[in-house]
């Protein structure tokens, strides 16, 4: 059985930049969400379509507000 982390190695590791994209303009870290967004088919049925976009606090309001 794999032994468990405690609580300074996990604070540790979140705490590290290493492979964190950090924004030069507001120096948060850059986030890639899954976006599910409707599309509608040729047969005039939905189905969902899924993008992928970076998302940090420049932007964050407004991708929760569907405006990207």
């Amino acid at each position: 059985m794999p032994k468990g982390r405690t609580f300074a190695a996990k604070l540790a590791h979140e705490l590290s930049t290493e492979g964190k994209v950090i924004c030069p303009k507001c120096n948060t870290e850059v986030k890639k969400i899954k976006l599910v967004r409707a599309n509608k088919s040729k047969a005039d049925t939905w189905t969902p379509r899924y993008e992928f976009i970076s998302m940090c606090k420049c932007n964050e309001k407004k991708v929760m507000a569907g405006q990207v």
